[in-house]
């Protein structure tokens, strides 16, 4: 429990720090962040190893840092360098970190999620099919938007076809930009879908770290021993606003005292709390973890602001045509 609720602080503080220094207007990509949601993240990607490949979105700084990618690399990327994971060519929505075992982030909505299922066929292919099981398992992460695009369901139904090693974690912040889901999906449980495609799926709280990563660990187990794609619905809430740094509650988009309520329910501090409760850890340690990450992120910041600007020369590099 330390150590997840210490992997859900250091996306936390990382985000909010990229958020501080947003508005000195030197980084020039759109981010989206994750404040609200670390404990999905955390709690699924505690069951991968190097491995296992992890696709993800639009909103994907979390995930990779849970993954295992490179703080510092990350910041490169957003302030557009060459020491940035992907050389300064991708920003916060573009990641690529083959070292960590993250492959892809986009934000084109559902654009990754056909792309992971053709990495989880390749594996399956490399283990001569599902009933010897696969060594390595795929992750998409997405939003429930998302669940709204066809290709979501095309990849579902493929997937079931061929029992892909394929885990499906939708992200169910309740919104598609400003949008709430009862105005864009009927009323229905997301995971009920999925289970019709033929998926194992089940529904849990997005912001129990501790449930995550229980349902992630026989998820994880179930598509790395054969049986097949599997689908978790877990329920969260984004705090900032949908792109950018501030938050937005003044728009009125929110029901009122709607993210109030999911503040209350913050992940960190439902963990915090346990810890305190079980006597797992005291506020001493806790204090001291915030201390190591805040010199942590501040050197991250130091070394990627060091960095170089790609040159002309490079632009050919790494094209596949």
């Amino acid at each position: 429990m330390k150590q997840l609720y210490y992997q859900m602080l250091r996306i936390r503080r990382a985000e909010e720090a990229i958020a501080r220094r947003y508005a000195e207007q030197q980084m020039r990509c759109p981010t989206h962040l994750c404040i609200g949601e670390e404990a999905i993240a955390v709690g699924v990607c505690a069951h991968l190893t190097n491995q296992d490949k992890v696709f993800s979105n639009h909103r994907g700084h979390g995930h990779y840092l849970a993954k295992g990618g490179d703080l510092p690399r990350l910041l490169a990327e957003l302030y557009g360098f060459a020491e940035g994971c992907c050389g300064g060519r991708g920003g916060s929505m573009h990641l690529t970190d083959l070292a960590a075992g993250f492959i892809a982030s986009t934000p084109i909505v559902g654009g990754t999620v056909p792309l992971a299922a053709g990495y989880a066929w390749a594996e399956q292919m490399k283990k001569s099919g599902a009933a010897q099981g696969c060594a390595s398992v795929v992750v998409i992460f997405f939003g429930d938007g998302c669940f709204e695009e066809g290709v979501m369901h095309e990849t579902m139904n493929f997937a079931v076809l061929k029992q892909l090693p394929l885990l499906f974690i939708c992200e169910n912040n309740q919104y598609s930009v400003m949008t709430p889901l009862a105005e864009r999906q009927p009323k229905r449980d997301i995971y009920k879908i999925a289970a019709a495609h033929g998926l194992h799926a089940i529904s849990g709280d997005g912001n129990r770290v501790d449930e995550v990563y229980s349902l992630a660990q026989a998820a994880v187990n179930n598509a790395r021993n054969g049986l097949g794609p599997q689908f978790l619905e877990l329920h969260t809430h984004r705090w900032p606003e949908h792109c950018g740094p501030n938050e937005d509650d003044d728009l009125g988009y929110r029901s009122p005292g709607e993210l109030a309520e999911w503040k209350l329910r913050c992940p960190l501090l439902q963990t915090r709390q346990t810890l305190l409760e079980a006597q797992l850890s005291d506020d001493a340690e806790l204090t001291q973890m915030e201390t190591r990450l805040a010199e942590e992120i501040e050197q991250a910041f130091t070394w990627a602001l060091q960095g170089t600007r790609p040159t002309v020369d490079s632009m050919r590099q790494h094209l596949y045509a």
